[in-house]
């Protein structure tokens, strides 16, 4: 695994992390940092006006090591981003907010090598431009659905309908990234983005547990009234909740980048977020390619995954807000007291329950288990399981293979977070 140290500090008006990494062994490849700063200001209005400025000032000393051998590639980078965006209010009930950005990268050296660069080159400086708008447009419409059936506790419903249409240009680095060695920059691309959300929802009381449906309530028969919706009274002690959305979106490209032709449909994305219950949270998203290729067999969905989450214990956890499952891994400049995984070191009492199913064609398709307890004020155990149903590599495949397994034992110093992990991996 990567051994780091980073620090991050956090203000409402900006943030500042450094991380520090350094190679143990020598039978691994890893990238060092001695160290690796960033100075981030947040979104922040200028005056009175519309107009939003934002600013990033980063610097590193970076080192590629590769794995049992005295060859490296290694760099100073110093890097500044100024973003402005406005929110324009000319167009309403259409809202647009047009952005600019301007990225400056210093390069002690760029790569070496070949027969036009033997040496290559000293300070070497890389500029790129972007900016792009962003539209969208609400509709809405209220239906006077009142009902506590299964616990759902409904209290009207709203339909909102919001459609999206964003462009968004990236002028190519005047030093391209295939030249420079870790390199900020990206390939240059004109795109527009269609998309279009649906999402139902409804009052709920704030802090209020639910109560699970009776048999009464749950079979109630046919003919018996409604509940009456509530009244405005009642609905000035609740707030709105998501019950469900539906995001579907699709980009088409203006001009061709990295080696792909312009002028064509992109693929399609699904996702689709159900919050039945405050407790649980189901999400699934898959993409569908607008364009095959000729004579093959791939006319299915690309990758699709889904994910059920389920959280409970001490207080009023909610699955809206619980992060996404992923395997525990080691990654630095997290903004706020987070395990290295990525999952926050939850309040006590409480726990997290994620059960997944990733499918790619021709690729993999696994199923995941996550699993989080705060036991005490100091102490929470967690485990991670990731079950290969096929898997195809190196024109070979495999089936149910328990690929990973990993057991998490979390104690809190305060100022710290110490971490054992226990990790079998084949």
């Amino acid at each position: 695994p990567d051994s780091f140290i980073s620090v991050v500090t956090n203000d409402p008006n900006y943030s500042v992390s450094t991380t520090v990494r350094k190679r143990l062994n020598r039978f691994q490849g890893a990238t060092e940092a001695y160290p690796d700063l960033t100075f981030s200001t947040r979104s922040q209005q200028i005056g009175d006006t519309r107009a939003y400025a934002n600013t990033s000032v980063g610097v590193a000393n970076l080192q590629s090591r590769t794995a049992h051998s005295e060859e490296d590639t290694d760099v100073v980078r110093a890097s500044w981003t100024q973003g402005f965006s406005y929110a324009l209010g000319l167009f309403r009930p259409v809202e647009m907010t047009p952005n600019i950005s301007v990225q400056q990268a210093y390069y002690t050296k760029d790569k070496q090598g070949g027969a036009e660069r033997p040496q290559g080159e000293r300070d070497v400086i890389s500029g790129q431009f972007s900016t792009g708008t962003d539209a969208s447009l609400k509709l809405f419409r209220i239906f006077p659905v009142a009902t506590n059936a299964w616990g759902l506790n409904l209290n009207l419903l709203r339909h909102v309908l919001t459609p999206t249409v964003s462009y968004s240009y990236l002028h190519r680095p005047t030093v391209p990234d295939d030249n420079l060695s870790f390199g900020v920059g990206g390939g240059g691309k004109s795109e527009l983005t269609f998309g279009i959300e649906n999402k139902l929802q409804t009052k709920r009381r704030a802090l209020a547990r639910r109560p699970p449906p009776n048999a009464e309530e749950a079979y109630a028969p046919s003919e018996a009234p409604p509940p009456a919706p509530p009244s405005a009274e009642e609905l000035q002690g609740m707030s709105s909740v998501d019950v469900a959305r539906f995001l579907i979106s699709v980009p088409y490209s203006l001009e061709g980048h990295e080696n792909k032709r312009g002028g064509r449909l992109g693929d399609w994305t699904f996702d689709l977020e159900l919050f039945p219950w405050p407790w649980l949270r189901l999400e699934s998203n898959w993409t569908y390619p607008s364009h095959f290729v000729p004579g093959s067999r791939d006319r299915r969905l690309t990758p699709w995954n889904v994910d059920l989450v389920m959280v409970g214990g001490a207080g009023e956890p909610t699955a809206e807000q619980a992060p996404d499952i992923q395997a525990p891994a080691t990654r630095g400049q997290q903004m706020g007291p987070q395990l290295p995984r990525g999952v926050p070191l939850l309040p006590q009492g409480q726990w997290y329950l994620g059960l997944g199913h990733r499918s790619a064609n021709d690729d993999k398709t696994e199923s995941i288990v996550q699993f989080d307890w705060r036991l005490t004020k100091k102490w929470q155990i967690g485990t991670f399981h990731r079950l290969t149903w096929k898997e195809v590599s190196g024109g070979g495949k495999r089936f149910n293979n328990a690929r990973e397994s990993q057991y998490i034992l979390t104690r809190d110093l305060h100022d710290w977070i110490a971490e054992l992990v226990y990790r079998v991996d084949r």
